[in-house]
């Protein structure tokens, strides 16, 4: 099975680094014209230019004008919702302004987003809209409720979206990765005392006995915004190499 995006024109946020990077590679390397979008300019140029890509420098919290050039664009195949971070900290010391920052980042942000996109991505006569969420959707870990809020508000609000927007042609998904290996990942192996200790525990929970990587996730949005996927929809896809199956 070769998956062949050519003359598709697919958008991804947060693609200056870690899975938003791996996606966009990998959806360039299957064909796809990429719009790449991140927050730091400069990591997105960086990208754009790697996969001979477009870039998109902006703020997903604000979907304001810098999304005109896509939006002028006229059709979009696929839109691919993975900017993000982690806010790893207890409820009672979780501010208000973060916690608000986090949802606007991840939840609502990409929400009107995809109402700007929306002519777009009805013009594409079949096109679909990716999140990316994650395993704390489902099962999580303490001092990570303003994260998993986020990423259970994105599973729910797929569920609804993609009935809104199935009669469009526009199928929704999410897809939950567990541990993956990006900065997000560094930045927690070597906030604890024994950073190797810390990354050999983590592959160890894994029955593969290594953790993911951008190109893991990046090759199976791939697919799901293929044709190979048009019937996939209103669900989400855990790609995780076995993480979740495990009670200890």
């Amino acid at each position: 099975m070769t998956i062949d995006l050519a003359g598709k024109t697919v958008l991804v946020t947060g693609a200056g680094s870690g899975i938003g990077a791996g996606c966009a590679r990998s959806l360039a390397k299957a064909g796809a014209s990429v719009w790449v979008n991140d927050l730091d300019a400069e990591k997105a140029a960086v990208v754009a230019k790697e996969i001979d890509g477009r870039c998109l420098p902006g703020d997903v919290a604000e979907p304001g004008d810098w999304l005109l050039p896509a939006i002028q664009h006229g059709v979009l195949h696929a839109l691919v919702h993975n900017a993000g971070y982690d806010l790893a900290t207890p409820v009672g010391t979780t501010d208000r302004t973060s916690f608000d920052r986090l949802l606007r980042v991840q939840v609502s942000g990409p929400f009107e987003m995809t109402q700007r996109l929306l002519q777009p991505l009805k013009n594409a006569n079949g096109a679909a809209v990716v999140h990316i969420a994650s395993v704390h959707a489902r099962a999580t870990n303490p001092d990570t409720s303003a994260y998993a809020a986020a990423k259970g508000a994105l599973v729910a609000m797929v569920r609804s979206m993609a009935q809104d927007l199935g009669p469009d042609k526009i199928r929704t998904l999410t897809v939950s990765p567990g541990f993956t290996d990006t900065h997000l990942f560094e930045d927690y192996i070597h906030s604890s005392p024994d950073p190797e200790a810390t990354r050999a525990f983590a592959k160890g929970l894994h029955p593969l006995g290594r953790i993911g990587t951008p190109k893991d996730i990046g090759d199976l949005v791939t697919f799901l915004v293929s044709p190979y996927a048009e019937f996939i929809n209103a669900t989400d896809v855990v790609v995780d190499g076995g993480l979740s199956a495990r009670l200890f």
